[in-house]
């Protein structure tokens, strides 16, 4: 690391705990005011000297509290800059290093009290110690079991979020003025503030300690009326090592930003998984954000595949803006991470745009797998179609949706629809979701609901009735439950890969399916 970088990440953990101690002193004096208040008013309402022994026990018993709520914010502090400290290695990317830090000086690390975190817990990461991946081990490790043959001249291996070009091949996006390329190479964003914009406005905790710790950016420009001819598969492993001697959470910060200018089409593709050789219960933190811009008619179909390691702490944001006549529709299936957490954020700037979102979570024994979206509609005759699938496998599993679609008063003549169908296979598997349509409009067609449940009896007794055992009838609709997900897919290789996942998934939560 650069001199200047040094200095530069030792002045931002400074200012991280310099913040801590104002906040400290802040609280303490907030805390001050109510609890001597309160003091008074039992005092003066009661009158006698035993309430008033009472209401000093009371403002004890609160500045106690209070001590050890300044005591829990100074650890946060401490955690967030010694994160920053270790992991935020090299120059970066200078333009977001600076707006993270800057944030993260009054960032708190989120808690269940806050309402977006509240059936998440953050704890797998907040008790760890980040450190930054070694980026030696890139080296030894083999991407080729992640190979797309529709994409095999489109594509780029991240491994701990640094690009190695020697796993990668881009010789087939070439045309049209379409760049694909590296931050760091002088590709940059053709849409001013495409890298950072919508972080800055809509981004979080982990946004923030992102754009920190990255140290570069994959950058994709579509220009106006040119497509990208064949799927851009970016594959993003992990490989769980640090360098020697920095023991702690191996740590990794991939940053992507993808802008379609008018009426430009591409198709991308990313998967996410611990890399060959890592163990299948190695723990390793990959904080991932994607940035994506669709001008006036562009057209994108974005598929995620995330089977990280089931010790892995996997979060990712992916942040979008769509303009008028644009159309988006994203397939994800998420099955790996001991916490699996996806931020997907939706803002509408023009008038009839497209949104279909469709995911399959499967969270097994110790995971948690979360998704969190907000689609806001502000112009007319918009379209959006949320499916969101969850399978939960194991006693120790949970699922969480928190879906929020919000049609405002100049979205007229808006179609928006959600639907969670959630499967419990086991007693005491958990899901915790939250459907959200806020409408403001008047002039609106939208519909959202849930659905919590077991098998249903009745379509085991139909499968039953033709001859087949309950084991397989009972197979039989627990793998064709993400199917309407799983068959978004393009790319039919990838959706073998993704049946395997599937099936080693429940396999391993002694849920057998039917060959």
């Amino acid at each position: 690391m650069s001199t200047c970088a040094m200095m530069s990440v030792a002045q931002a953990a400074s200012s991280v705990m310099a913040a801590s101690a104002g906040k400290a002193q802040s609280a303490r004096r907030m805390s001050g005011r109510n609890c001597f208040g309160g003091g008074v008013e039992v005092v003066a309402v009661a009158g006698r000297s035993r309430r008033r022994r009472a209401a000093v026990v009371a403002t004890g018993a609160v500045m106690a509290a209070s001590d050890a709520a300044v005591e829990v914010a100074r650890a946060e502090d401490k955690w967030i800059a010694g994160s920053i400290e270790r992991c935020a290695v090299g120059a970066g990317v200078q333009a977001l290093r600076e707006q993270g830090m800057t944030q993260l000086a009054h960032a708190r690390v989120p808690t269940s009290r806050v309402e977006e975190w509240r059936f998440t817990d953050l704890a797998p990461l907040a008790t760890a110690q980040p450190v930054a991946a070694d980026p030696a081990a890139a080296a030894a490790v083999d991407a080729t079991p992640w190979t797309l043959s529709a994409a095999d001249t489109s594509r780029i291996v991240l491994v701990d979020g640094v690009y190695c070009p020697e796993k990668s091949n881009l010789s087939g996006v070439k045309g049209g003025g379409i760049q694909v390329g590296m931050l760091s190479a002088g590709v940059t964003p053709m849409a001013a503030g495409a890298l950072g914009a919508q972080t800055a406005q809509r981004g979080g905790f982990l946004v923030s300690l992102n754009a920190v710790m990255a140290s570069d950016a994959v950058v994709v420009n579509v220009p106006a009326g040119a497509r990208l001819e064949t799927p851009l598969h970016i594959v993003q492993l992990s490989t769980a090592a640090h360098a020697a001697g920095a023991a702690g959470l191996s740590s990794s910060a991939p940053r992507v930003v993808v802008v379609l200018g008018e009426g430009a089409e591409a198709s991308l593709v990313e998967e996410f998984a611990a890399a060959p050789g890592v163990a299948l219960d190695a723990p390793y933190w990959h904080n991932g954000v994607c940035e994506l811009v669709l001008e006036k008619g562009a057209k994108l179909t974005h598929t995620m595949v995330q089977s990280q390691s089931r010790a892995a702490v996997h979060t990712r944001a992916t942040l979008l803006t769509q303009a008028e006549e644009s159309v988006y529709a994203l397939a994800e299936v998420n099955l790996g991470g001991r916490l699996g957490r996806h931020d997907l954020g939706v803002k509408q700037l023009g008038a009839r745009t497209e949104t279909r979102l469709a995911c399959f979570n499967l969270a097994g024994a110790g995971q948690c797998i979360d998704l969190h979206s907000s689609v806001v509609l502000d112009h007319e005759e918009g379209k959006t179609d949320q499916v969101h699938k969850c399978i939960v496998s194991a006693s120790t599993g949970k699922g969480v949706f928190d879906g929020n679609v919000q049609v405002n008063r100049q979205a007229q003549r808006t179609a928006a629809g959600q639907i969670s169908r959630n499967l419990l296979l086991v007693p005491k598997a958990t899901v915790n979701v939250k459907p959200n349509l806020q409408i403001v409009a008047d002039d609106v067609v939208c519909t959202h609901g849930c659905t919590v449940s077991d098998l249903e009896e009745e379509a085991l007794f139909y499968i039953q009735s033709r001859g087949l055992s309950p084991a397989i009838a009972r197979s039989l609709l627990v793998a064709g439950f993400g199917l309407e997900i799983v068959s978004k897919i393009g790319s039919k290789d990838l959706k073998e890969r993704v049946a395997l996942l599937v099936r080693a998934s429940l396999d391993r939560d002694n849920v057998k399916l039917a060959a």
